[in-house]
C-alpha cells in the first residue's frame, strides 16, 4: 500500500504540529522509521541539504534502544528543498545539543513506535480520510513509488532507500517499473537500420 503525493500531504496536516516533518522524512527520504526516529541534531546539515544516517530506534518489549542501521551501513542521503525549509523551521524549537534527537514524544526522549501509532498515527489517519490499515513502513513504500514513476534508474532509487543491493530494489518494487517492451524495439530496430545502412569506402555510415 503507498500514498500519492496529494495523500501524503493530507496526512502530513493531519498529524500535531511538530509531526508534519517526520511525515516528509519518510514519505520522501524513505527511510525506516526506526531510522528518522534515531536523527540527531548533529546529523542534519541543513547547509548541505543532507541527513546521515547512521543508527536506528529500536523497541522490544517495551523497552526502547538504539542500534546499527538495518544494512549496518551509515548513509548520506539529500533532501529535497522543501524538507530543508521544514527542518529548519522544526529545529528551532528542537534542544540544540548535538546528540539530540530531533523527533520526539510530546513529553521529550524517544519516539515510541506503539504509542506513536496509537496516539498519532492511528487518529491521523481517520483525520486524513485515509484507511487505517495504512502502516507507517508504507510511507517508505510510497517514496519508492514516486521515484519509479518519475522515471528514476533503479539503482538511484536502491541508493535512496538503503538497500543493501539492487535486486532487493528489483524484487521489492520492480513490478511497478514501466513495461518498456515497445520502446525496447524501436531503439533495436534503430540499432539494426544503422548497422544496415550503406557506408562509405572508410567504414562510415554514407
Amino acid at each position: 500500500m503507498f500514498l500519492d503525493p496529494q495523500e501524503v500531504e493530507r496526512l502530513a496536516k493531519a498529524v500535531p504540529a511538530s509531526y508534519p516533518p517526520l511525515i516528509h522524512v519518510l514519505a520522501y527520504r524513505g527511510l525506516r522509521w526506526g531510522e528518522g526516529a534515531a536523527i540527531r541534531r548533529k546529523r542534519v546539515d541543513l547547509d548541505g541539504a543532507r541527513i546521515t544516517v547512521a543508527e536506528s530506534l529500536a523497541e522490544v518489549n517495551g523497552r526502547i534502544g538504539f542500534g546499527e542501521t538495518k544494512t549496518n551501513r551509515i548513509r548520506n542521503v539529500a533532501l529535497p528543498a522543501f524538507l530543508v525549509e521544514e527542518l529548519r523551521a522544526h529545529l528551532t524549537n528542537v534542544v540544540d545539543a548535538p546528540a539530540a534527537l530531533i523527533f520526539t514524544a510530546p513529553r521529550g526522549g524517544p519516539l515510541s513506535l506503539s504509542n506513536f501509532k496509537r496516539r498519532v498515527w492511528w487518529p491521523s489517519l481517520e483525520g486524513a480520510g485515509l484507511p487505517r490499515a495504512l502502516r507507517i513502513h508504507d510511507l517508505r513504500h510510497t517514496c519508492a513509488t514516486m521515484l519509479i514513476s518519475r522515471g528514476v534508474h533503479p539503482k538511484a532509487i536502491q541508493h535512496h532507500l538503503g538497500h543493501a543491493s539492487i535486486d532487493i530494489s528489483m524484487n521489492r518494487y520492480g513490478h511497478l517499473l514501466p513495461d518498456q517492451s515497445n520502446d525496447l524495439a524501436v531503439q533495436l530496430d534503430a540499432a539494426h537500420d544503422q548497422g544496415a545502412a550503406p557506408s562509405s569506402g572508410d567504414g562510415r555510415v554514407a
